[in-house]
């Protein structure tokens, strides 16, 4: 049994967002069926355990998820808590709005 990781949604749960969706401990179980001890995402959205039966539906899947978490799922946890906190400050800065002049006046 190994982890199969996989970019999809459930519409349900996470509106337009593509997720890396981890099966932990996936064993097959006929064509796109898989049994499973557990199903999250990286990004750390809880979807079931305790032993499913998983279909994948092809959905038209990207090559790789748009949520910024999963995204950033290979850069370390201290360096995504610098990149979060940057951000964060970087909100707080007030936006200046700068004046357009002509040139030669």
């Amino acid at each position: 049994m190994s982890d199969m990781r996989i970019v999809g949604k459930a519409l349900d749960d996470f509106g337009d967002d593509w997720h890396w969706v981890i099966l932990h401990d996936a064993e097959p179980r006929g064509e796109r069926r898989y049994y499973t001890k557990l199903v999250d995402t990286i990004c750390g959205i809880h979807l079931d355990e305790g032993g499913v039966l998983v279909t994948l539906v092809d959905t038209g899947a990207p090559e790789v998820p748009n949520c910024p978490r999963c995204q950033a799922s290979d850069v370390g946890p201290g360096l995504r808590a610098q990149i979060e906190q940057v951000l964060e400050e970087a909100e707080l800065v007030p936006v200046r709005r700068v004046e357009r002049t002509e040139v030669g006046r």
